[in-house]
């Protein structure tokens, strides 16, 4: 009886400090989705407590007496108790249903004129966000610097999530939910913020040899802060340079990255791409006129592991966009023809 007493106990304690991992949310949504693990930790206690003690009941009530060696009689049971033994769990069931559709609702409702609008791309094994409102793309780099995004707090933000390959998951522990990212299949959804702070994210959807490093942080700043964070990412975008160089170049594919993001070619001449493909998956070369991609200059289409070369006829000068059309601007960088 000590050993049962003090099992139950144990249980009860466990019970008790798990309910702490159900953690506070960072966004109205977030809080949301608490809140409903709450009201169901609130109503299903009762009802945990009442079997544990109708188990200890019978336990105790139909054990085993001393001297006692006839064996236990079966009976065959009722229509009644059946009834009941499916009638409890349906009352249960009825009594949390509306709590969780009222979350439901509240957690998928879209708003029609969000703050910020952000088309987030998954792939192997890197997220980008593009800012639509903004002209901003930001994107980690794989294997060395995991991506950020960066929004305003207090504000609607609006996700397009889609993937560029396989399937991946956008997880923010802080935000309470994941979303798949399914390929063909964009999941679009809002969440608002409501703390400062810098929150810590994942894919959560194995998707390959480097899934552990396709991680990514989500800044939560003041309005004046995000703006200014925009401003100095778009300046450091329109900033970049490097020296000319030749008109022939190599781009080296690996690990999801080029070799390098910024290359400087002679004008109005026949300008030569080899690219080295040095990864077990498909890479591509395309050449735009900015980053908006209006105007194409070079397509190579797929490239598996190897080395092709491509030629493009003289540009004029200015500066060009290039990327990898499979996995996007998180494998990109800039053309400067001088």
């Amino acid at each position: 009886m000590r050993r049962r007493v003090g099992a139950l106990v144990a249980s009860l304690l466990c019970a008790l400090t798990l309910s702490g991992c159900i953690r506070q949310g960072v966004s109205t949504q977030a809080q949301d989705i608490h809140d409903l693990y709450m009201r169901i930790v609130l109503l299903a206690a009762p009802v945990f407590v009442g079997v544990e003690v109708f188990l200890l009941y019978c336990v105790v009530r139909y054990r085993r007496r001393k001297g006692d060696n006839a064996p236990a009689p079966q009976d065959a049971g009722s229509g009644k108790i059946l009834g009941v033994f499916f009638a409890i769990p349906v009352v249960i069931i009825a009594m949390l249903f509306p709590f969780g559709e009222q979350t439901l609702s509240f957690v998928q409702k879209q708003d029609k004129n969000p703050s910020v609008k952000i088309n987030v791309d998954g792939f192997q094994w890197e997220w980008t966000f593009d800012y639509v409102n903004e002209g901003l793309i930001e994107s980690g780099k794989t294997l060395v610097r995991p991506a950020v995004m960066g929004v305003p707090i207090d504000e609607t933000i609006h996700i397009h999530l889609q993937s560029r390959d396989v399937m991946h998951e956008f997880f923010v522990p802080s935000l309470n939910f994941m979303r798949n990212a399914i390929p063909g299949h964009p999941n679009d959804f809002d969440f608002t913020p409501t703390k400062l702070g810098t929150y810590q994210a994942q894919c959560a959807e194995f998707c390959g040899l480097w899934h552990s490093k396709m991680t990514f942080s989500v800044l939560v700043m003041t309005r004046p802060d995000y703006v200014a964070w925009i401003g100095k990412e778009q300046a450091a975008a329109l900033n970049v340079s490097c020296p000319p160089g030749p008109a022939s170049t190599t781009l080296v594919a690996q690990n999801t990255s080029w070799n390098t993001d910024c290359l400087g070619m002679p004008a109005n001449a026949s300008l030569s791409f080899t690219v080295n493909n040095k990864d077990s998956i498909d890479h591509s070369l395309g050449v735009f006129d900015s980053i908006k991609r209006k105007v194409k200059y070079l397509d190579t289409g797929h490239i598996p592991s190897g080395t092709r070369s491509f030629t493009i006829q003289g540009l004029r000068p200015g500066r060009y966009y290039f990327e990898c059309i499979i996995h996007g601007p998180a494998m990109a960088g800039t053309l400067i023809v001088r």
